[in-house]
């Protein structure tokens, strides 16, 4: 029994035997931890397209990358055919083609992808789609007919084979092979007879057999591939722990394949598994095996890089341990505790020291290499997505409120004055309006109140009414806030929200695009509550499908928050012009006396809007990618209001503003043959003075000039606010847009 003992200890020493049950253990609470996950699957950063025009692709990626928990690693694209083909060819899990001539969409899957990640992805998507309203189609697409569950089979299959080929040589010739030759002949007998199985199985296994030649061969090749890394792996774990090594290379190998001993994939584990798996030797086998036989041989290069480094470093161990071994005197076929001295006998101690220092020399040699290798590894790049960048909240509208026919601008003002409507809109300044393709009219309010029966926020930064011919609805955000939500304030404590500013429109088949571009305003807690100040432009973007309510698709902020006000607030006006969005800014000195505002201006394709860095701005003689640079085209001395209305008649471009803002007196028009200037100095087209005494304001006057159209005129609105916030919240009709028409110069 002694002698039993003692063979056994030689054989599977002590300390290795604790390391494979620690391992071992690991991965039993492993296995236990992800059934749930195995049972309840969750995607974890399944890479996937969303397909619709750029600016729309972009905001919709966005919103769904911060999802809590990142189950979907999305990438905006406006190319439908190939986000299809990165499908077919597994670069991505699945493409979500938006259709906003519908509210239906389709999802894009690869019918040869684990069935449990498929059912996964579409399960978030469809929540994704719910909250906005909209349903969805599944579409499968594939280029081959092997599926998921074949060749994570032939995977761990493979990897146990090269494992039992290293055993039975281990038991028939020893743990180590006495020279190089002898290890050398191991090294092509494991390649040989692997190589020759993956032949084999390429060939007449169901489910890759009915593939082309050419496929099949290189199938075989990865099927071999896999076997010799996980053969020559235990080869040389035997060569620095003995007959420990296999017990070691078992434990190891189950630790790692963990996902494809789930048959699952792993981007349905928790992490590190996503991203661990495709550096192990079973998950890159995995990803070579299913590049080739499932997706057409895309992205096939970097598994079997990964494959190849972990050869190599197994290689490097066999050759740097049967060195170490040789300098220190150790028998080629000791175990753990077993070195063969060619002197007298050493005592223990001498004997562990030499066992320990060779050892370390082969850890200090072959692991900083194997890091080297698969960092250098970890630069090739993936094969690349075919792209164009909390899932917001679906709003809805309100009841219908009638309003009459709506023929003159007296109609305007007396829906002014006398249509109450319903709880979601009272009163609110600003007013800019744009008109959609169905013929409705959008408009955007600033500063909102609410009916004290509204059940939400009473008062809101902004808001949105929809007009058509017969009445006027609101349009109202899920949490029955501002429909642009508020943030938190970078610069202290509070809310900072949005006011709109313009409003334009970019038809497409089927739908529109609306551009409201905001102000950032912050509240001071001056003026008994009542103080604010700007802090920066801002871009909201909304999808509205024909006869549809608007979607709030897209948001950004455009520079950090800043009081500033010598700082252009651009989008102070907007409008388009052959394919062009120009964008005005205001700015004002803050210099004494000095009470208007400085006009600049930017352009951008629309589709570019929420990308600050594609504006351009007008020097005074060309477009420029510096804003630093943009020209004055009016000056602030006797300037306009920092809010304002640009627009053309057909024969010239006019800018409408009330001169020198809130102190000023009088509607201004100033005239140019360009969108770019030069603005002549302006000529008066109307009074619209403030009366501080009766605590009357009146500001911000706009131009409509599609509202109401008469040659050679324009519709305006102005805002009206009372100096007593008592008064309008007494009737709220006093803190609506009133209309004239103005001759234009």
């Amino acid at each position: 029994m002694a002698v039993s003992r003692s063979r056994l200890r030689r054989l599977f020493p002590r300390r290795v035997a604790i390391v494979c049950a620690v391992l071992l253990v690991a991965e039993g609470v492993g296995l236990a931890m992800l059934v749930r996950d195995v049972r309840e699957p969750r995607p974890h950063g399944a890479p996937g397209a969303v397909v619709a025009p750029a600016i729309v692709a972009q905001a919709l990626a966005a919103q769904v990358n911060a999802l809590p928990g990142h189950p979907l690693e999305a990438i905006a694209s406006d190319d439908r055919a190939a986000a299809i083909d990165d499908v077919r060819h597994g670069v991505t899990v699945g493409a979500t083609l938006v259709d906003l001539t519908t509210t239906q969409d389709q999802l894009v899957l690869n019918s040869s992808t684990d069935d449990r990640l498929a059912r996964a992805v579409r399960d978030q998507v469809e929540a994704i789609e719910r909250s906005h309203g909209r349903t969805l189609s599944v579409r499968y697409v594939s280029v081959s007919p092997v599926d998921d569950h074949v060749v994570r089979r032939l995977a761990v299959g493979f990897g146990a084979l090269g494992f039992l080929l290293a055993v039975l040589l281990s038991l028939r010739f020893g743990p180590v092979a006495r020279t190089l030759r002898l290890g050398t002949r191991r090294i092509l007998v494991v390649s040989a007879v692997s190589l020759a199985a993956g032949y084999v199985a390429a060939i007449v296994l169901p489910g890759v057999s009915g593939l082309d030649t050419a496929t099949q061969l290189r199938l075989a090749g990865v099927l071999g591939l896999t076997a010799v890394v996980a053969g020559v792996l235990t080869l040389a774990l035997e060569g620095v722990a003995g007959f420990g090594g296999l017990g070691l290379s078992a434990a190891f190998y189950l630790v790692v394949a963990t996902p494809q001993l789930l048959g699952t994939d792993p981007r349905l584990l928790p992490e590190p598994w996503p991203i661990l798996a495709v550096w192990t030797a079973p998950g890159a086998s995995v990803e070579a095996l299913s590049a080739i036989a499932m997706y057409g041989g895309t992205g096939v290069r970097l598994p079997l890089l990964v494959l190849a480094v972990w050869l190599l470093a197994a290689i490097l161990g066999l050759v740097v341990s049967r060195r170490e071994r040789a300098r220190e005197r150790v028998a080629p076929d000791a175990g753990l505790d077993e070195p063969l001295l060619l002197h007298p006998p050493l005592t223990p101690a001498v004997r562990h020291g030499r066992l320990v220092r060779w050892r370390w020399r082969v850890a200090v040699v072959v692991l900083p290499a194997a890091v080297a290798a698969f960092a250098l590894v970890s630069f090739v790049p993936r094969d690349a997505v075919a792209d164009a960048a909390a899932v917001a909240s679906q709003a809805s509208e309100s009841q219908c409120v009638s309003t009459g026919q709506v023929r003159s601008v007296a109609d305007l003002n007396r829906i002014a004055r006398t249509v109450r409507g319903g709880p979601e809109f009272e009163g609110g300044d600003v007013g800019a309006d744009t008109e959609l393709q169905d013929g409705r009219r959008i408009m955007v309010f600033g500063d909102t109140l609410r009916s004290p029966s509204f059940s939400g926020q009473r008062f809101v930064r902004n808001s949105m009414l929809v007009f058509d011919e017969q009445c006027i609805q609101a349009i109202v955000p899920e949490d029955h806030g501002a429909l642009i939500p508020d943030r938190p304030s970078a610069l202290s404590t509070g809310r900072v929200g949005y006011w709109p500013m313009s409003a334009v429109t970019v038809t497409h088949p089927g739908y529109d695009l609306v551009v409201v571009t905001c102000q950032r305003v912050r509240s001071t807690g001056e003026d008994d509550g009542l103080g604010f100040e700007n802090l920066g432009p801002a871009v909201a973007v909304f999808v509205v499908p024909r006869g549809e309510t608007p979607q709030l698709v897209g948001m950004r902020d455009v520079g950090p928050d800043s009081a500033d006000i010598t700082r252009p607030a651009w989008g102070a006006a907007a409008v388009i012009d052959d394919g062009w969005l120009y964008l005005y800014g205001t700015a004002n000195p803050d210099q004494d006396y000095v009470f208007g505002f400085s006009l600049r201006v930017a352009r951008v394709r629309p589709d570019d809007v929420l990308r600050p860095s594609a504006w351009e701005y007008w020097s005074g003689s060309d477009w420029v990618g510096d804003p630093d640079q943009s020209q004055e085209l009016i000056p602030a001395d006797g300037g306009t209001s920092q809010t304002l209305s640009v627009f053309s008649d057909g024969e010239h471009w006019h800018a409408l503003s009330k001169r020198n803002e809130f102190l000023g007196s009088d509607v201004v028009v100033w005239s140019a043959p360009d969108p770019w200037g030069p603005f002549d100095g302006g000529r008066t087209v109307a009074a619209l003075p403030s009366d501080a005494a009766e605590g009357r304001l009146r500001y911000m006057p706009l131009a409509h000039p599609d509202l109401l159209p008469e040659p050679g005129t324009v519709v305006v609105s102005y805002s009206q606010n009372r100096t007593d916030i008592g008064e309008v919240v007494e009737d709220p009709t006093r803190y609506r847009p009133r209309f004239l028409r103005v001759d234009l110069p």
